[in-house]
């Protein structure tokens, strides 16, 4: 009895570790190429550089809307490019440090879901060539 509880548990666990790293094309979600395993994309890694900044590039294109749907599903990219988007704006805001600072707030929120979000041979943000808004603290003067 003992041997099958066992067995069990452990079967349950490994289930639970599997769902937990699935990547977001698996959740019916229109995954770019950041959410592919790196093995099964098939092309050199310039190449996919580039497919990663056209993707980036038709993302910032759509509407905050569809793309916020899309990250809040798991789509890495999307949440990278609402990420850069409140960066954005935290820029715009340097007359209103607080509101600067909590759209900076967000803009890390996003880009860290996004980081953490890969899985076991999924591409990192750093080498699929994703590219990121610069932060910068707002103080007061």
């Amino acid at each position: 009895m003992r041997g099958k509880r066992t067995r069990w548990t452990s079967g349950i666990i490994m289930l639970a570790l599997t769902l937990s790293i699935t990547p977001a094309s698996a959740n019916d979600t229109l995954a770019g190429i950041i959410d592919e395993p790196a093995a099964s994309v098939g092309v050199s890694e310039k190449d996919r550089q580039k497919q990663v900044k056209k993707e980036q590039k038709a993302l910032e294109k759509e509407s905050r809307n569809k793309v916020k749907n899309r990250a809040e599903k798991g789509e890495r990219l999307a949440q990278v490019v609402i990420g850069n988007d409140f960066a954005a704006e935290a820029q715009q805001l340097t007359f209103a440090p607080i509101a600067a600072n909590a759209a900076l707030s967000d803009a890390l929120k996003w880009f860290t879901i996004a980081a953490k979000r890969g899985y076991p041979g999924a591409l990192s943000l750093d080498t699929a060539g994703v590219s990121f808004y610069p932060l910068r603290v707002v103080r007061n003067k």
